[in-house]
């Protein structure tokens, strides 16, 4: 548990839900309360499953400013829409609903990784901290994201609800990738370190994935061809890399 707010510095002392309370809400009940498991990442690279119930995990690593303010917007902002996604149904995201999505899972993936001691608190850079806090978005420059169709595993009574796997990317250019699944949605991020008048390659699209960030024009949810769960902790990150930047 962080003594100082991972994203502004100031004491930390309010509790945020990993995964916001109003998503247990608008799940039916029987799921809400079925027995569930959060899979981790260790420092050893291991994943490892934790019992928990939907939306119940908490983190405390935030000030009551950022978890009230700004990072409540976030939250207000994909409330309309999320769950659907999770769920997979059809739905229609222009570029303010990717940006609120995209924004949604970086923030949602620093408090995975803040939520137990036994994930690599480090996989996550400072910096991408500060950039989330100050722009109120992920960097143009320096990241991109896809977002993928999983089914989930399990069913109303027994469910994996969040699966958080990480990487570091090593090299000339360091960085690291990291993928979120919450139901049936998997966003991929890959953040690169670069040097002046560089940016990061953008992923692609094709029948598997959608690019999330940065934004495109709309696109329907989701997409024709799911990604099966157990190839999520194998996708390779290298698939973007870095270009000099346009003048």
């Amino acid at each position: 548990m962080a003594n100082t707010c991972v994203f502004c510095g100031e004491k930390a002392g309010s509790r945020e839900h990993v995964l916001p309370q109003w998503l247990r809400r608008q799940a039916p009940e029987k799921f809400a309360k079925a027995g569930g498991t959060r899979t981790i990442r260790t420092k050893q690279g291991e994943y490892r499953q934790i019992a928990e119930l939907f939306a119940t995990a908490t983190v405390k690593c935030v000030c009551s400013t950022c978890n009230n303010v700004w990072m409540s917007d976030i939250e207000q902002r994909v409330q309309p829409f999320l769950y659907h996604v999770m769920l997979g149904r059809p739905v229609t995201l222009g570029a303010d609903e990717q940006t609120a999505l995209a924004t949604w899972a970086m923030k949602t993936s620093m408090m995975m990784v803040q939520s137990s001691v036994l994930d690599d608190l480090t996989m996550i850079p400072r910096a991408d901290y500060l950039q989330l806090h100050r722009h109120g978005q992920p960097s143009m420059r320096r990241t991109t994201a896809r977002a993928l169709y999983v089914e989930p595993p399990g069913d109303e009574h027994q469910h994996e609800w969040g699966t958080f796997h990480g990487r570091r990317i090593g090299g000339k250019t360091n960085g690291y990738s990291v993928i979120l699944r919450t139901g049936a949605l998997a966003v991929q991020f890959t953040s690169l370190r670069l040097e002046p008048g560089y940016e990061i390659a953008r992923y692609g699209e094709n029948g598997q994935q959608l690019r999330l960030w940065p934004t495109t024009e709309a696109f329907s949810w989701p997409p024709p061809t799911p990604t099966p769960n157990d190839e999520l902790a194998s996708m390779h990150p290298a698939r973007v890399w870095a270009k000099k930047r346009k003048a």
